[in-house]
């Protein structure tokens, strides 16, 4: 499978999927990665250490930033929650947003952290969907890791 690698950031994707970043319009996008034939969009949001206190955040702190996203978007509690403590920190949530699918994962290493989204519209997430919970668990921070 395909290393996909950004500044801050690679994961490894399946064949298919690819940096679609270039193509988002909006100022300053995410980083994107989405299938030339998909239906959904995988957007990365990371924030790496660079100095002062090490956050060493829990699976649970990062579950009750799963919830906070929900809560300041006025979205029913997330469904389908997991929460893992190895190899990445990670907890993830699913939320109905209007008419589409929303899964939300915050992961950390300890340091540094990414927030990811998947979208799309409700009930076509089937085909996708696995292949985006590899991904985000195959991620490797670059750079950042700086002193406490």
């Amino acid at each position: 499978m395909p290393c996909i690698t950004f500044d801050s950031f690679s994961v490894v994707a399946p064949r298919g999927w690819e940096d679609i970043t270039d193509s988002v319009e909006a100022n300053d996008p995410p980083a994107t990665l989405a299938r030339g034939d998909g239906v959904g969009a995988l957007q990365f949001s990371v924030a790496l250490y660079v100095s002062g206190t090490i956050p060493d955040p829990t699976p649970e702190d990062l579950l009750d930033m799963v919830d906070s996203f929900g809560d300041a978007r006025g979205l029913t509690a997330p469904r389908d929650v997991v929460v893992e403590s190895s190899p990445l920190r990670l907890a993830a949530g699913t939320f109905a947003w209007d008419e589409n699918f929303l899964r939300v994962w915050q992961v950390s290493d300890g340091r540094n952290f990414a927030f990811v989204t998947y979208t799309c519209e409700s009930g076509r997430e089937i085909g996708e969907l696995r292949d985006c919970e590899r991904i985000v668990r195959s991620l490797q921070f670059r750079g950042g890791g700086g002193r406490g």
